[in-house]
Order: C-alpha cells, then structure tokens, then sequence
C-alpha cells in the first residue's frame, strides 16, 4: 500500500493526505485497505475530515466520504479544504447569539434525538434527518442542518436560524413553518451541500432564507 493514503489526527480533524499520482480508482481501493485496517482505531471517532494532497472534484470527494461511512463507525461533523472551518458570517452571528444566554453543544444530533434550550443554541456537529434541535432564541449550525430546527419557540418572532449547510426538513421560527419537500433530505453520505452560509429570519411574518452576508445581517437588526 506504501503512502497512497495517510491518516493523521489533529485538534479533531482526521487529516486523509492522499497520493495524486496514481489513478482514483487505485486511490480508493488503497482508501478502502486503510480503513479496514485502522477500523477499530476510528471506531466512535467524531471528527472533520480534511483531504490532503490531491485535487478532488466535488463528485470524488462525494466518493471518499461514502468510503469512509460505509467502512468505519466514524462521526464525521463536516467536511474542510483546509481554510478557515468558519466565515466571518458565521462568527458574526455566533456573536449575535452570544449576546444572551447560549448554550454550546458539540457533537452531531442523530435520528430520534431532541436537543432543546431556554435560550439561544450554537451546534457544533450536525443535525441528521430526524433529529430535532429547538431554542427560545437563536439557533446556529456550524455543520450541516438536514433535519428540523425550530428557532423563538416562545413567541420570539425576532430569533433567526444559521448554518453553515442548510438544507432542512423544516425550519420554524416562532409559529411560521417552511417544510423542504426536496427529494435530497437523506445525506447519510455526508455529502456536501451548495446551501453554505444561510440564514433563516422572518420578515412581515414570513419566513425568509438568504445567503449570510453582511446585508442580510442588516436586515434582521431592521425587522
């Protein structure tokens, strides 16, 4: 197998340097060898998964990360290229929420479970398909968001939902409801999302989601 694929562990993120000179077919059998190798080493590891060493097209890195669930009883709490794990935007309103009473949790919410909290949330991990995370405030998801998130659940119509991948089953905040009818709902994969950086407010009591930027923040301050 030599040094085709290289798992290094660091600050939990599992490094996955991979050779570019061989072929991708080669790549994944030796990724595939590597896995079963360190199965019981990995197993229960919750981690973010950087690759290293080669160019992936997305389609690719879709291809390792089914490897890597398919093999292993691996955690993954989202995927990065190496840069910064979080944007501005998402430190901003990290701020935002930081302002009343939060609560941070780090770690993924799976299928059945609740997480609830008397104030503003801040997740680190993702929330998988038919799992559930509510909060009297604000919600933020430094993660991928695919299952049900239920912002201002006491009647605060001013609370907002982020995520750094949102593509939900439903968002609610306070009693207004968007429910995503989108076949893509099942990311057992862990496959990443084109929705980055989005944040869900209301408006005129109706439910907004738009890209996180500066001028979207501005305009939750004015609702």
């Amino acid at each position: 197998m030599g040094n085709n694929v290289i798992f290094k562990g660091s600050n939990g993120k599992l490094i996955i340097i991979l050779n570019p000179a061989i072929s991708f077919q080669e790549l994944k059998e030796h990724l595939v060898e590597k896995l079963k190798q360190s199965k019981q080493l990995l197993m229960g590891y919750e981690a973010i998964i950087e690759f290293k060493g080669r160019e992936l097209k997305e389609v690719e890195e879709l291809e390792l990360l089914n490897i890597v669930d398919e093999e292993v009883d691996i955690n993954i709490l989202f995927v990065t290229d190496g840069k910064e794990l979080v944007s501005k935007e998402i430190e901003k309103a990290v701020n935002i929420v930081n302002e009343g009473v939060t609560k941070f949790h780090v770690g993924t919410l799976r299928s059945g479970e609740i997480l609830e909290y008397p104030g503003n949330l801040v997740v680190l991990g993702d929330i998988n398909p038919g799992s559930i995370v509510k909060a009297e405030g604000n919600i933020v998801v430094i993660g991928t968001l695919n299952g049900v998130a239920h912002a201002g659940i006491k009647g605060n119509n001013e609370a907002f939902i982020v995520a750094s991948n949102m593509n939900p089953f439903q968002l609610k905040i306070d009693e207004v409801l968007f429910k995503n009818y989108s076949s893509n709902i099942l990311f057992r994969s862990k496959q990443m999302i084109r929705n980055k950086n989005n944040i869900a407010y209301l408006r005129n009591n109706i439910l907004i989601i738009d890209k996180l930027t500066r001028k979207s923040m501005k305009n939750i301050v004015a609702t």
